[in-house]
């Protein structure tokens, strides 16, 4: 579970990174509207949050491919709640816990990073 908040907290940060340079094109095709306008302050601490969004893709990239010898997941309590599940939720939670979902995450999270930079 805490990989998968830090994989949706890496992709929800290089949105919130790359919405000074973003919004406005997107305000241009009458997505946002007026209230880009409000999120100007993001340019301030985009920096920030780029390194904040790269920091948590690398770590999860780290955990991913150097776990600890004793794998905090495996408890009783997470093992029967596990169990309950059934087949379509189990398939779904495995997926979410895939280095593939990582993967695919990383390069979103790259993508949303690079897009300003493409569109100019």
């Amino acid at each position: 579970m805490k990989s998968i908040l830090s994989s949706i907290s890496a992709v929800f940060v290089a949105l919130v990174a790359c919405t000074c340079c973003v919004g406005p094109l997107m305000a241009f095709a009458g997505l946002l509207g007026a209230s880009v306008s409000q999120l100007m302050w993001l340019a301030i601490i985009k920096p920030y949050l780029i390194a904040f969004s790269l920091i948590a893709v690398s770590y999860n990239l780290y955990i991913a491919y150097f776990p600890k010898k004793e794998q905090a997941c495996c408890t009783i309590e997470n093992q029967e709640a596990i169990n309950k599940l059934d087949n379509k939720q189990k398939k779904s939670l495995s997926f979410l816990r895939s280095k593939t979902f990582l993967w695919c995450v990383a390069i979103l999270t790259i993508f949303i990073l690079l897009l300003p930079y493409l569109t100019n």
